[in-house]
């Protein structure tokens, strides 16, 4: 089943349904299926042919979301950029991907110029929320009401929708899905979840990215979904409560940014089943506030733009031990497979890994399957042994769960020994002090690479390099201690809240002959 399916069929059960509600705009099932309809038949009428590559850009807005549901309908394929990439990162990204049009929003329209003149031949279709400087809005570019675009064939194979890896560990890379993989993650995500029935869900982060997941495969059940346009602390946790929200997924930057609020202790959460934290490993102590912050209901879900989401998840109950957050090899792991994937760690040499021993995490599904656009040997080399790898180190117990330990590329190699920068960081994010920490290996000529932290603390908090130093040694151990260590007010982040580990390492790499 298509996405644009999943809309139909869950129009038809409840055409009067809520599908997406943003401020005053409320848009039903029904109403969201005819204006697909409308987009789809303009399109098709402009003679664009199925495979088609539209370049989005917009930030979350409920037209954005109906307009992507109407390329869909139309059989084109959603190659969306971040709206907090530059407009160099974004014009480089759509170079790449040689989308024949744009959409956009205009409040990214300065954005959008910036793009289009480095890239001219790109059609500017519309501007989903008015007329921008001759740019028609979404409204008066659509077909007529009532129109009805033509059926597309259901192939499963079909290209959907064209994502870029997020280019924290290195260039950006195009990542083509298919209707079949978008299937597969959507079914993965609700079995994860256990939901069968309609659910309010917020959506916060970028809707053209991880967050559109949930939008997609919550849509088949016909849920509501409640877009903000910004990642502001007190107006989440105060929409939490208004909108009786269920479900709502946010990166762990974001998560500790609810936690400092002072809004926190004014509103009240028990309409929350769900709160999904994913595009990055999460502090343990951090962890821990918000299961005392929101109760039972966080959840971890492990994924990658080559291999959306849920790949592992570790549901709410799993990190429960009764009343109490359970321990921290269980809270501290990314869960059991998804019910569609197989999940293994392997060794270099392609044999698996035994119970506690350190390896690659690999994976067979249909969602890993087609890897990079126009680079046959990264996806040849990411496919090696038969299995995808994803690029993390990582364990497996006794019971099957997965922790992840670094990636690959991040393990730093100190007189020998493997240091995992993820286990310092999180070590760091247990001080009182630390908002957050990224970890990493500097060229040393005794030790080959020596350990280095770069830590953000908390508003109106203190420490000493001296005394986190004293921490690692004393939880983790010497070898794991940074040798040296720098405060910053902030650490730099990519569009979707990554720390950019690999800005902060090239400074201290990029007059070496070696990388590692």
């Amino acid at each position: 089943m298509r996405a644009v399916d999943a809309l139909d069929r869950a129009a038809h059960a409840n055409p009067d349904a809520i599908f997406v509600l943003q401020g005053t705009a409320a848009v039903t099932y029904a109403q969201a299926v005819a204006l697909t309809h409308r987009i789809a038949a303009r399109v098709q009428a402009m003679g664009a042919r199925p495979g088609t590559r539209v370049a989005f850009l917009s930030p979350n807005d409920w037209r954005g979301l109906v307009f992507m549901y109407g390329l869909w309908r139309a059989g084109l394929v959603l190659v969306p950029v971040n709206v907090r990439n530059s407009a160099a990162m974004n014009a480089a990204i759509l170079r790449q991907h040689r989308p024949v049009a744009m959409v956009y929003h205009s409040d990214v329209a300065e954005l959008a110029a910036r793009v289009k003149s480095e890239l001219p031949d790109l059609q500017s279709w519309c501007c989903l929320d008015r007329e921008d400087a001759g740019v028609a809005s979404m409204q008066t570019w659509m077909a007529p009401e009532g129109s009805l675009a033509d059926d597309v064939a259901n192939d499963p194979l079909a290209p959907w929708t064209l994502y870029s890896t997020s280019g924290t560990t290195g260039a950006s890379k195009g990542v083509m899905h298919t209707q079949l993989s978008n299937y597969v993650t959507s079914m993965d995500m609700l079995f994860s979840m256990r939901v069968h029935e309609p659910k309010r869900h917020l959506v916060v982060a970028p809707m053209t990215h991880f967050a559109g997941s949930f939008i997609f495969a919550l849509t088949f059940i016909g849920s509501t979904h409640v877009l903000l346009d910004r990642a502001d602390p007190a107006l989440i946790l105060r929409t939490i409560e208004e909108q009786r929200i269920q479900i709502l997924f946010l990166p762990p930057t974001v998560i500790y940014m609810l936690l400092a609020s002072p809004e926190l202790d004014r509103f009240k959460y028990g309409s929350m089943e769900h709160f999904v934290y994913a595009a990055a490993p999460m502090a343990e102590e951090k962890l821990r506030q918000a299961i005392g912050a929101f109760g039972p209901v966080m959840m971890n879900m492990y994924g990658q733009a080559e291999a959306i989401g849920p790949i592992t998840a570790l549901t709410p109950a799993d990190h429960m031990e009764g009343e109490l957050a359970a321990g921290s090899a269980v809270i501290r792991s990314i869960g059991w497979p998804a019910i569609s994937r197989q999940v293994r760690v392997m060794r270099d040499d392609g044999q698996w890994s035994n119970v506690g021993e350190p390896g690659e995490v690999v994976l067979r599904d249909w969602v890993s399957n087609h890897a990079y656009l126009d680079d046959a040997a990264a996806t040849t080399l990411v496919h090696r042994h038969g299995w995808y790898h994803t690029g993390d180190v990582g364990a497996v117990d006794a019971e099957g769960r997965i922790t992840l330990l670094d990636r690959k590329k991040d393990v730093i190699i100190s007189g020998g020994f493997n240091v995992y920068s993820a286990g310092v960081e999180q070590c760091l994010m247990t001080h009182a002090s630390v908002q957050e920490a990224c970890v990493f290996g500097i060229p040393d000529d005794k030790w080959g690479e020596a350990v280095h932290a770069v830590v953000e603390l908390k508003p109106q908090h203190t420490t000493s390099a001296d005394d986190l130093r004293a921490l690692v040694r004393d939880q983790i151990g010497a070898v794991s201690a940074p040798k040296a260590i720098e405060f910053v007010q902030s650490l730099p982040r990519s569009a979707t809240g990554k720390v950019l580990k690999r800005e902060l390492r090239a400074r201290y790499w990029q007059h070496q002959d070696r990388a590692i």
